[in-house]
Protein backbone atom coordinates (compact mmCIF):
# COMPACT_ATOMS: atom_id res chain seq x y z
CA UNK A 1 0.00 0.00 0.00
CA UNK A 2 1.27 3.49 -0.85
CA UNK A 3 -0.13 6.91 -0.09
CA UNK A 4 0.89 10.40 -1.07
CA UNK A 5 1.46 12.56 1.98
CA UNK A 6 0.26 15.92 0.71
CA UNK A 7 1.80 19.12 -0.56
CA UNK A 8 5.40 18.08 0.06
CA UNK A 9 4.94 14.96 -2.10
CA UNK A 10 5.94 12.69 0.76
CA UNK A 11 5.31 9.03 0.07
CA UNK A 12 4.24 6.48 2.67
CA UNK A 13 4.70 2.82 1.80
CA UNK A 14 3.22 0.01 3.89
CA UNK A 15 4.04 -3.63 3.25
CA UNK A 16 3.28 -6.80 5.22
CA UNK A 17 5.82 -9.58 4.50
CA UNK A 18 4.55 -13.08 5.23
CA UNK A 19 5.83 -14.76 8.39
CA UNK A 20 5.95 -18.51 7.83
CA UNK A 21 7.14 -19.56 11.28
CA UNK A 22 4.62 -20.65 13.89
CA UNK A 23 4.82 -18.31 16.88
CA UNK A 24 4.20 -20.04 20.19
CA UNK A 25 5.26 -19.62 23.84
CA UNK A 26 9.05 -19.49 24.02
CA UNK A 27 9.54 -18.51 20.36
CA UNK A 28 12.37 -16.08 19.62
CA UNK A 29 10.09 -13.48 18.06
CA UNK A 30 12.88 -11.09 17.07
CA UNK A 31 14.74 -13.86 15.24
CA UNK A 32 11.53 -14.92 13.47
CA UNK A 33 10.87 -11.37 12.29
CA UNK A 34 14.45 -10.87 11.10
CA UNK A 35 14.31 -14.16 9.19
CA UNK A 36 11.02 -13.15 7.58
CA UNK A 37 12.43 -9.81 6.43
CA UNK A 38 15.51 -11.46 4.92
CA UNK A 39 13.51 -14.28 3.35
CA UNK A 40 11.41 -11.67 1.59
CA UNK A 41 14.55 -9.76 0.53
CA UNK A 42 13.67 -6.68 2.51
CA UNK A 43 16.63 -4.49 3.32
CA UNK A 44 15.63 -2.25 6.19
CA UNK A 45 16.63 1.40 5.98
CA UNK A 46 17.13 4.11 8.56
CA UNK A 47 13.76 5.63 9.42
CA UNK A 48 11.66 2.53 8.76
CA UNK A 49 9.00 1.62 11.29
CA UNK A 50 8.00 -1.97 12.05
CA UNK A 51 4.48 -2.49 13.35
CA UNK A 52 3.98 -5.83 15.13
CA UNK A 53 0.67 -7.27 16.34
CA UNK A 54 0.52 -7.45 20.13
CA UNK A 55 -1.02 -10.92 19.82
CA UNK A 56 2.23 -12.49 18.58
CA UNK A 57 4.25 -10.55 21.17
CA UNK A 58 2.01 -12.03 23.86
CA UNK A 59 2.11 -15.52 22.36
CA UNK A 60 5.91 -15.58 22.25
CA UNK A 61 6.01 -14.39 25.88
CA UNK A 62 3.55 -17.09 26.97
CA UNK A 63 0.82 -14.60 27.86
CA UNK A 64 -1.94 -17.16 27.32
CA UNK A 65 -4.57 -18.60 29.61
CA UNK A 66 -7.77 -20.66 29.45
CA UNK A 67 -11.25 -20.02 30.78
CA UNK A 68 -14.00 -22.55 31.29
CA UNK A 69 -16.94 -20.29 30.44
CA UNK A 70 -18.09 -16.73 29.90
CA UNK A 71 -18.27 -16.05 33.63
CA UNK A 72 -14.57 -16.88 34.01
CA UNK A 73 -13.78 -14.68 31.02
CA UNK A 74 -15.60 -11.75 32.61
CA UNK A 75 -13.68 -12.37 35.85
CA UNK A 76 -10.47 -12.25 33.82
CA UNK A 77 -11.54 -8.94 32.30
CA UNK A 78 -12.07 -7.52 35.78
CA UNK A 79 -8.65 -8.79 36.90
CA UNK A 80 -7.00 -7.23 33.83
CA UNK A 81 -8.51 -3.79 34.40
CA UNK A 82 -8.26 -0.93 36.86
CA UNK A 83 -11.49 0.95 36.19
CA UNK A 84 -14.93 0.03 34.83
CA UNK A 85 -16.11 2.53 32.23
CA UNK A 86 -19.36 0.91 31.10
CA UNK A 87 -21.05 -2.48 30.83
CA UNK A 88 -24.00 -3.75 28.82
CA UNK A 89 -25.78 -7.10 28.61
CA UNK A 90 -27.08 -8.93 25.56
CA UNK A 91 -29.85 -11.42 24.90
CA UNK A 92 -27.25 -14.15 24.37
CA UNK A 93 -26.39 -13.90 28.07
CA UNK A 94 -23.12 -12.11 27.36
CA UNK A 95 -22.07 -9.06 29.32
CA UNK A 96 -19.58 -6.74 27.62
CA UNK A 97 -17.44 -4.41 29.70
CA UNK A 98 -15.43 -1.43 28.53
CA UNK A 99 -12.59 -0.91 30.99
CA UNK A 100 -9.36 0.92 31.55
CA UNK A 101 -6.65 -1.71 31.22
CA UNK A 102 -3.51 -2.03 33.28
CA UNK A 103 -1.65 -0.67 30.23
CA UNK A 104 -3.73 2.53 30.49
CA UNK A 105 -5.81 2.00 27.34
CA UNK A 106 -9.62 1.99 27.39
CA UNK A 107 -10.86 -1.12 25.56
CA UNK A 108 -13.75 -3.54 25.43
CA UNK A 109 -13.02 -6.73 27.39
CA UNK A 110 -9.66 -5.26 28.50
CA UNK A 111 -8.25 -6.02 25.05
CA UNK A 112 -8.37 -9.76 25.74
CA UNK A 113 -8.36 -11.71 22.49
CA UNK A 114 -9.92 -15.13 21.88
CA UNK A 115 -9.91 -15.10 18.07
CA UNK A 116 -7.67 -17.52 16.15
CA UNK A 117 -5.92 -18.58 19.34
CA UNK A 118 -6.78 -22.28 19.54
CA UNK A 119 -9.09 -21.79 22.51
CA UNK A 120 -6.65 -19.72 24.53
CA UNK A 121 -7.25 -16.18 25.75
CA UNK A 122 -4.40 -13.92 24.68
CA UNK A 123 -3.50 -11.37 27.35
CA UNK A 124 -1.79 -8.04 26.80
CA UNK A 125 2.01 -8.05 27.02
CA UNK A 126 3.11 -7.29 30.58
CA UNK A 127 4.95 -4.17 29.33
CA UNK A 128 4.40 -3.51 25.63
CA UNK A 129 6.84 -0.57 25.61
CA UNK A 130 9.61 -2.77 26.96
CA UNK A 131 8.75 -5.46 24.41
CA UNK A 132 9.03 -2.84 21.65
CA UNK A 133 12.41 -1.74 23.02
CA UNK A 134 13.73 -5.30 23.01
CA UNK A 135 12.51 -6.05 19.49
CA UNK A 136 13.92 -2.80 18.15
CA UNK A 137 17.36 -3.47 19.65
CA UNK A 138 17.53 -6.94 18.07
CA UNK A 139 16.34 -5.82 14.63
CA UNK A 140 18.60 -2.75 14.56
CA UNK A 141 21.58 -4.94 15.42
CA UNK A 142 20.72 -7.44 12.68
CA UNK A 143 20.37 -4.81 9.94
CA UNK A 144 22.65 -2.05 11.29
CA UNK A 145 19.91 0.56 10.98
CA UNK A 146 17.96 2.98 13.16
CA UNK A 147 14.23 2.20 13.14
CA UNK A 148 11.05 2.59 15.14
CA UNK A 149 8.85 -0.21 16.47
CA UNK A 150 5.14 -0.13 17.28
CA UNK A 151 3.35 -2.97 19.07
CA UNK A 152 -0.24 -2.56 17.89
CA UNK A 153 -3.60 -3.71 19.20
CA UNK A 154 -7.11 -3.55 17.79
CA UNK A 155 -9.75 -1.53 19.60
CA UNK A 156 -13.14 0.05 19.12
CA UNK A 157 -13.45 3.84 19.21
CA UNK A 158 -15.87 6.19 20.96
CA UNK A 159 -18.20 8.10 18.66
CA UNK A 160 -17.24 5.95 15.65
CA UNK A 161 -18.44 2.58 14.31
CA UNK A 162 -15.85 -0.12 13.67
CA UNK A 163 -12.43 -0.99 15.03
CA UNK A 164 -8.91 0.13 14.23
CA UNK A 165 -5.38 -0.41 15.48
CA UNK A 166 -3.62 1.73 18.09
CA UNK A 167 -0.12 1.72 19.55
CA UNK A 168 0.01 -0.44 22.67
CA UNK A 169 3.81 -0.34 22.79
CA UNK A 170 6.31 2.01 21.20
CA UNK A 171 10.06 2.38 20.80
CA UNK A 172 12.40 4.65 18.84
CA UNK A 173 10.23 7.74 18.53
CA UNK A 174 7.67 9.88 20.29
CA UNK A 175 4.10 8.74 19.77
CA UNK A 176 2.81 12.31 19.85
CA UNK A 177 3.60 15.16 17.47
CA UNK A 178 2.99 18.32 19.46
CA UNK A 179 1.99 21.16 17.13
CA UNK A 180 1.26 23.65 19.89
CA UNK A 181 3.16 26.88 19.43
CA UNK A 182 3.70 26.25 15.72
CA UNK A 183 1.92 28.24 13.00
CA UNK A 184 -0.77 26.64 10.86
CA UNK A 185 -1.02 27.18 7.09
CA UNK A 186 -2.61 30.59 7.71
CA UNK A 187 0.13 31.65 10.09
CA UNK A 188 -1.98 31.37 13.24
CA UNK A 189 -0.26 29.86 16.25
CA UNK A 190 -1.75 26.47 17.17
CA UNK A 191 -2.73 26.02 20.81
CA UNK A 192 -4.35 22.57 21.11
CA UNK A 193 -3.24 20.28 18.26
CA UNK A 194 -1.27 17.19 19.30
CA UNK A 195 -1.21 14.48 16.63
CA UNK A 196 -1.25 10.82 17.67
CA UNK A 197 1.45 9.73 15.22
CA UNK A 198 1.97 6.26 16.68
CA UNK A 199 -1.75 5.44 16.45
CA UNK A 200 -1.88 6.72 12.85
CA UNK A 201 1.06 4.52 11.89
CA UNK A 202 -0.54 1.53 13.63
CA UNK A 203 -3.81 2.14 11.76
CA UNK A 204 -2.03 2.40 8.41
CA UNK A 205 -0.22 -0.89 9.05
CA UNK A 206 -3.49 -2.60 9.96
CA UNK A 207 -4.71 -2.13 6.38
CA UNK A 208 -2.19 -4.72 5.16
CA UNK A 209 -1.28 -6.96 8.09
CA UNK A 210 -3.24 -9.58 9.98
CA UNK A 211 -1.86 -12.08 12.49
CA UNK A 212 -4.47 -14.70 11.54
CA UNK A 213 -3.32 -14.55 7.91
CA UNK A 214 0.34 -15.07 8.73
CA UNK A 215 1.00 -11.32 8.44
CA UNK A 216 1.67 -10.17 12.01
CA UNK A 217 4.18 -7.50 10.96
CA UNK A 218 4.12 -4.53 8.61
CA UNK A 219 6.93 -2.31 7.38
CA UNK A 220 6.03 1.38 7.19
CA UNK A 221 8.47 3.41 5.10
CA UNK A 222 8.28 7.18 4.76
CA UNK A 223 7.61 8.12 8.39
CA UNK A 224 11.27 8.41 9.37
CA UNK A 225 10.91 12.13 9.97
CA UNK A 226 9.09 11.30 13.20
CA UNK A 227 11.90 9.20 14.65
CA UNK A 228 13.55 10.90 17.61
CA UNK A 229 14.92 9.98 20.99
CA UNK A 230 11.52 9.88 22.67
CA UNK A 231 11.44 7.57 25.70
CA UNK A 232 7.87 8.03 26.90
CA UNK A 233 6.56 5.03 24.98
CA UNK A 234 2.93 4.37 24.12
CA UNK A 235 1.87 5.11 27.68
CA UNK A 236 2.14 8.80 26.77
CA UNK A 237 -0.85 8.36 24.47
CA UNK A 238 -3.10 7.22 27.34
CA UNK A 239 -5.06 10.10 28.82
CA UNK A 240 -4.79 10.37 32.60
CA UNK A 241 -7.96 9.41 34.45
CA UNK A 242 -8.24 12.88 35.94
CA UNK A 243 -8.26 14.43 32.45
CA UNK A 244 -10.69 11.91 30.98
CA UNK A 245 -14.03 13.60 30.37
CA UNK A 246 -15.54 10.22 29.46
CA UNK A 247 -14.27 8.05 32.30
CA UNK A 248 -17.78 6.56 32.68
CA UNK A 249 -20.52 5.67 30.23
CA UNK A 250 -23.54 7.97 30.40
CA UNK A 251 -25.57 5.41 32.37
CA UNK A 252 -22.74 4.62 34.79
CA UNK A 253 -22.00 8.32 35.38
CA UNK A 254 -25.59 8.95 36.51
CA UNK A 255 -25.67 5.84 38.67
CA UNK A 256 -22.47 6.83 40.42
CA UNK A 257 -23.81 10.34 40.90
CA UNK A 258 -26.70 8.70 42.76
CA UNK A 259 -24.25 6.82 44.97
CA UNK A 260 -24.41 3.39 43.29
CA UNK A 261 -21.19 1.53 42.49
CA UNK A 262 -22.79 -1.71 41.31
CA UNK A 263 -26.43 -2.08 40.33
CA UNK A 264 -27.97 -5.38 41.47
CA UNK A 265 -29.31 -7.55 38.65
CA UNK A 266 -28.57 -7.54 34.94
CA UNK A 267 -26.77 -4.53 33.41
CA UNK A 268 -28.56 -2.40 30.84
CA UNK A 269 -29.02 -4.09 27.46
CA UNK A 270 -26.53 -3.03 24.83
CA UNK A 271 -28.88 -3.86 21.98
CA UNK A 272 -31.88 -1.90 23.26
CA UNK A 273 -33.64 -5.12 24.23
CA UNK A 274 -34.83 -4.02 27.67
CA UNK A 275 -38.56 -3.28 27.84
CA UNK A 276 -39.90 -0.38 29.91
CA UNK A 277 -40.65 -2.64 32.89
CA UNK A 278 -37.03 -3.81 33.08
CA UNK A 279 -35.74 -0.24 32.78
CA UNK A 280 -38.08 1.10 35.44
CA UNK A 281 -37.27 -1.79 37.78
CA UNK A 282 -33.56 -1.10 37.40
CA UNK A 283 -34.13 2.62 38.02
CA UNK A 284 -35.90 1.79 41.29
CA UNK A 285 -33.01 -0.48 42.32
CA UNK A 286 -30.63 2.42 41.68
CA UNK A 287 -32.76 4.88 43.65
CA UNK A 288 -33.13 2.50 46.59
CA UNK A 289 -29.57 1.18 46.48
CA UNK A 290 -27.77 4.50 46.25
CA UNK A 291 -26.49 6.66 49.04
CA UNK A 292 -28.79 9.61 49.67
CA UNK A 293 -27.94 12.68 51.74
CA UNK A 294 -31.63 13.26 52.41
CA UNK A 295 -33.62 11.53 55.19
CA UNK A 296 -37.20 10.36 54.92
CA UNK A 297 -36.95 7.80 52.12
CA UNK A 298 -38.05 4.97 54.39
CA UNK A 299 -41.40 6.68 54.87
CA UNK A 300 -42.37 5.85 51.27
CA UNK A 301 -42.84 2.73 49.23
CA UNK A 302 -42.79 2.49 45.46
CA UNK A 303 -44.72 0.14 43.23
CA UNK A 304 -44.88 -0.23 39.47
CA UNK A 305 -48.15 -0.29 37.56
CA UNK A 306 -49.11 -0.75 33.94
CA UNK A 307 -46.13 -2.92 32.93
CA UNK A 308 -43.76 -0.10 33.77
CA UNK A 309 -45.76 2.88 32.54
CA UNK A 310 -46.35 4.27 36.04
CA UNK A 311 -44.72 4.44 39.47
CA UNK A 312 -46.83 5.05 42.56
CA UNK A 313 -45.14 6.48 45.67
CA UNK A 314 -47.29 6.09 48.77
CA UNK A 315 -46.75 6.07 52.55
CA UNK A 316 -45.03 2.99 53.89
CA UNK A 317 -46.39 0.89 56.73
CA UNK A 318 -44.06 2.57 59.25
CA UNK A 319 -44.23 6.31 58.51
CA UNK A 320 -43.14 7.22 62.05
CA UNK A 321 -39.56 6.08 61.42
CA UNK A 322 -37.01 8.90 61.34
CA UNK A 323 -33.43 9.02 60.10
CA UNK A 324 -32.28 12.46 61.21
CA UNK A 325 -34.11 12.83 64.56
CA UNK A 326 -36.53 15.29 62.99
CA UNK A 327 -40.31 15.45 63.05
CA UNK A 328 -41.50 12.33 61.18
CA UNK A 329 -43.93 14.21 58.98
CA UNK A 330 -41.35 16.81 57.91
CA UNK A 331 -38.73 14.13 57.27
CA UNK A 332 -41.25 12.22 55.16
CA UNK A 333 -42.05 15.32 53.07
CA UNK A 334 -38.34 16.05 52.52
CA UNK A 335 -37.74 12.38 51.66
CA UNK A 336 -40.55 12.31 49.10
CA UNK A 337 -39.14 15.30 47.24
CA UNK A 338 -35.71 13.68 47.22
CA UNK A 339 -37.09 10.36 45.97
CA UNK A 340 -38.92 12.06 43.11
CA UNK A 341 -35.81 13.89 41.93
CA UNK A 342 -33.64 10.76 42.23
CA UNK A 343 -36.24 8.78 40.29
CA UNK A 344 -36.37 11.31 37.45
CA UNK A 345 -32.57 11.18 37.23
CA UNK A 346 -32.44 7.38 37.25
CA UNK A 347 -35.17 7.17 34.61
CA UNK A 348 -33.25 9.60 32.39
CA UNK A 349 -30.29 7.18 32.46
CA UNK A 350 -32.67 4.54 31.08
CA UNK A 351 -33.79 6.84 28.22
CA UNK A 352 -37.18 7.28 29.84
CA UNK A 353 -39.18 10.48 30.36
CA UNK A 354 -41.29 11.12 33.43
CA UNK A 355 -44.06 13.48 34.52
CA UNK A 356 -45.06 13.84 38.15
CA UNK A 357 -48.49 14.35 39.71
CA UNK A 358 -48.58 15.22 43.42
CA UNK A 359 -51.40 14.10 45.71
CA UNK A 360 -52.20 16.31 48.69
CA UNK A 361 -54.09 15.88 51.96
CA UNK A 362 -55.22 18.36 54.60
CA UNK A 363 -54.01 18.23 58.17
CA UNK A 364 -53.69 20.38 61.27
CA UNK A 365 -50.70 22.19 59.80
CA UNK A 366 -52.27 22.61 56.37
CA UNK A 367 -51.88 20.62 53.21
CA UNK A 368 -49.08 18.04 52.94
CA UNK A 369 -48.16 15.49 50.25
CA UNK A 370 -49.76 12.07 50.50
CA UNK A 371 -48.05 10.52 47.52
CA UNK A 372 -46.90 10.89 43.94
CA UNK A 373 -47.77 9.33 40.61
CA UNK A 374 -44.99 9.30 37.99
CA UNK A 375 -46.09 8.57 34.44
CA UNK A 376 -43.32 7.18 32.24
CA UNK A 377 -42.62 7.22 28.52
CA UNK A 378 -39.73 6.93 26.10
CA UNK A 379 -37.41 9.88 25.65
CA UNK A 380 -37.52 11.42 22.20
CA UNK A 381 -33.99 11.48 20.74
Amino acid sequence: MTASAGMNDRLLTVYAPPVDDDIRPGSDLAAILVTSLRRNRIDLKDGDVLVIASKVVSKAAGRLTRVADRAEFEDLVAHSSTHLVAERSYASGTTVQVVRTRAGTVQAAAGLDQSNSGGDVVLHPIDADRSADELRARVEEAFDVRIGVVVSDTTSRPWRVGVGDIALGLSGFSGLDDQRGLPDDDGRVQTVTVRAIADEIAAAADLVKGAARGLPMALVRGAGGYLDNGRAGAKALCRDLGEDWFRYGHVEAIQRGLGVETVPGRPAAGDGGDDILERVSRAIRVVRGGISRTPGHAAWRMRIEGAGSRIIMSPSDSPAMTQADGPPLLEAMVGLGSLVERMHTALFAEDLSATTKWHWADGELGSFPRGVTIDIGLLTP
